[in-house]
């Protein structure tokens, strides 16, 4: 008997499984599977200080952002629904008519076309955009800024703990 709960393990090959999921048919619809490392992906520094590590699917993407201290980014709208979640330090949000400091684990949901802005005080503040349709606008901003090895990304992070 496996240590495996039943459910999880696959029925005969693993096609038969997925397609068990429902995830045959994602995988089918023109986008390549992948299993990459968030480090393997490339980061680009933006600003000083401020990092990007885009990734692009199909149909959604996501953005690893490090924000430093006494940084952030001014209001603006763009097309795509947004998602962010809070990893790591504070930034206060403002979105549509709310405003608030979010912290770890905190997710804050930005509708296609409110006006959404966010600024960091004395700490940094590291999260997870998600996009969807991707946020194309993110490859004319990185394709002007300065690529970075990835272990050398986060190192403010690092330095004032």
């Amino acid at each position: 008997m496996s240590d495996t709960p039943r459910d999880l393990e696959p029925a005969g090959d693993a096609s038969s499984y997925f397609d068990s999921l429902g995830v045959a048919d994602a995988l089918d619809a023109g986008g390549q599977p992948s299993i990459t490392h968030m480090d393997d992906y490339a980061s680009y520094e933006i600003a000083a200080g401020l990092f990007f590590r885009p990734v692009f699917a199909e149909s959604i993407s996501l953005n690893f952002v490090t924000f430093p201290p006494n940084s952030g980014f001014p209001e603006h709208v763009h097309p795509e629904e947004q998602i962010s979640i809070v990893r790591e330090g504070e930034m206060e949000i403002a979105v549509g008519e709310i405003r608030r400091m979010v912290g770890p684990g905190d997710i804050v949901i930005y509708p296609s076309n409110v006006p959404h802005s966010g600024r960091t005080l004395d700490g940094g503040c590291r999260l997870i955009d998600i996009f969807s349709p991707p946020r194309t606008g993110i490859q004319d901003v990185i394709a002007e800024a300065d690529p970075v090895r990835g272990a050398d990304a986060d190192r403010w992070w690092y330095r004032d703990r």
